[in-house]
């Protein structure tokens, strides 16, 4: 006996589209989504610390040749403890390293609810000075600009004029307050 089975059909969805409007779609959100752009100081470090340098590390330098800047939580920012605008710092700057380019070093010392964009304003102020100084000292002993010098130029420059910053953040309210006990 021979029984005849019933072949069933299953129904199937037309699939065929659904790869190209996956990739309409990502091309969509790839379009029209904003992509934000980390922000970030270029610095240079300093080359790891020998033996032979470490007895050299303690150097006193004198207030004259310091330059205090202090970045307040309200976004403010005070130069040994004068509020100035931010925007015209570099020339002030630019000066105070001309008048002392080995002996000098600034100091910024930031609060940890301080604006990270008043920070990065203070530092492409000090760049800015640091670019104009070696641009003059290039321009002086060169005849060219700092961009335009060979790389052992550059690092001429570089030893007449370095780069002296100092940053501290505070991590605690006794810290701030300046109550280390």
């Amino acid at each position: 006996m021979l029984i005849k089975r019933r072949k069933h059909r299953v129904p199937e969805l037309n699939t065929t589209s659904t790869a190209d409007i996956s990739f309409m779609l990502l091309t969509f959100f790839l379009v029209t989504t904003s992509m934000d752009v980390d922000r970030g100081i270029v610095r240079q470090l300093p080359p790891a610390d020998t033996e032979e340098d470490t007895d050299n590390m303690d150097t006193e330098v004198s207030k004259e040749n310091t330059l205090v800047f202090h970045i307040l939580p309200s976004g403010k920012i005070t130069l040994d403890d004068k509020p100035v605008d931010v925007n015209t710092l570099h020339d002030d700057i630019a000066d105070f390293i001309t008048k002392r380019p080995k002996q000098h070093i600034i100091y910024v010392d930031t609060d940890p609810k301080a604006d990270y964009n008043t920070y990065f304003a203070l530092q492409n102020e000090i760049v800015m000075a640091y670019n104009k100084v070696r641009g003059n000292i290039s321009q002086r002993l060169y005849h060219k600009s700092f961009q335009a010098i060979s790389e052992q130029q550059r690092d001429n420059v570089r030893d007449l004029c370095p780069q002296r910053i100092t940053e501290t953040y505070p991590t605690s309210a006794t810290e701030q307050k300046g109550d280390n006990k």
